[in-house]
């Protein structure tokens, strides 16, 4: 016989029955409640917060319309003279037109906001042949400035800005 003492009563079983975890089901629970909140409550606490960060809760302003589109001028240069032009250049506001061996008569128009500033520039160089040019411009049918040049390369510089 053994030293240990003999056991009494029910012999305990081999193994124990298993028990399924409950985490997953309190986890499930609790997902599916906030769900139900965020559909049922959701739209509440979405408005109340666009109100909180309004000042003063009001209503969204109305949209800002955009400023008219400014009304435009018409400005018009006109070179004449015989034969031909070396160079022709013509700026009105950030219109720039240049060209080379123009024949006479040239005319070029531009259409410049109404409030933009006034930088107007006719610059003619005569051809070789020394003919005379003569420039002008016109703003909405207005004469504003007039000038001639003759000579070899004679230049013609009319300037309003």
């Amino acid at each position: 016989m053994s030293n240990t003492p003999a056991e009494y009563g029910v012999a305990p079983p081999l193994h124990e029955v298993p028990r399924s975890p409950r985490w997953p089901w309190v986890l499930m629970l609790v997902v599916a409640l906030l769900a139900v909140g965020g559909v049922v409550y959701g739209p509440q606490v979405v408005d109340s917060v666009r109100a909180a960060v309004r000042p003063g809760g009001a209503e969204p302003p109305p949209p800002v319309e955009p400023p008219p589109v400014p009304a435009m001028r018409s400005v018009v240069f006109e070179v004449t003279g015989l034969g031909k032009a070396f160079n022709v250049t013509a700026t009105a506001g950030t219109s720039v037109k240049n060209e080379a061996g123009v024949t006479l008569p040239w005319r070029h128009v531009v259409q410049v906001p109404a409030d933009a500033p006034k930088t107007v520039m006719l610059v003619v160089v005569a051809g070789p042949d020394g003919a005379e040019v003569h420039g002008r411009y016109t703003v909405d049918g207005v004469v504003v400035r007039t000038g001639s040049a003759s000579g070899p390369y004679g230049v013609l510089t009319i300037t309003d800005s």
